[in-house]
């Protein structure tokens, strides 16, 4: 044992999300900061309204690249790769939906508690489908879920690295 050498114990963090989040960002920032370097560079070539349209593109394939392995990420990055840079513009027809799911479960609230819990929850879950991407696919309730969750978390981590570029 004299001449062998100490294993090094890895040290993880007391918090897991704490590592979830540090490799993200870390992911996030990796391809966003030269991604939006290079925009600023070219930015003179580039009318201000493709400008808006590539940087979009360019934060949403981060967010891909940053969360690899789930449905929505692989649904989001077809989506991307299929439409490109001019495909990144606000899907009116997504934003429609999302307004019908709001009215939907506004007028539950309102319902008599006739309707059947079932049938209220199948359609509270067919909206939130529409608001993941790829939520349409063949998945079940809990893998849905599961996903969403995972979405919402990486909604949240992006929107907190956005608001630190911002404040700079």
């Amino acid at each position: 044992m004299e001449g062998q050498k100490a294993k090094r114990k890895r040290v993880y963090s007391v918090e897991p999300n704490k590592v979830v989040q540090a490799k993200f960002t870390r992911s996030y920032m990796n391809y966003l900061a030269p991604a939006l370097k290079k925009i600023n560079e070219r930015r003179s070539s580039i009318e201000d309204k493709k400008v808006e349209s590539v940087v979009k593109y360019e934060v949403d394939m981060a967010m891909v690249i940053s969360s690899q392995g789930f449905a929505w990420s692989n649904a989001l990055k077809s989506k991307l790769q299929k439409n490109g840079v001019e495909g990144s513009k606000v899907d009116m027809a997504r934003v429609i939906s999302k307004q019908d799911c709001k009215e939907i479960l506004v007028e539950e609230k309102n319902e008599d508690e006739d309707e059947d819990e079932d049938e209220i929850v199948d359609e509270q879950l067919r909206c939130l489908r529409k608001l993941l991407p790829g939520g349409e696919e063949i998945m079940s309730d809990d893998e849905m879920v599961s996903e969403l969750e995972s979405y919402v978390s990486c909604l949240q981590m992006q929107v907190n690295i956005l608001k630190c570029l911002t404040d700079y």
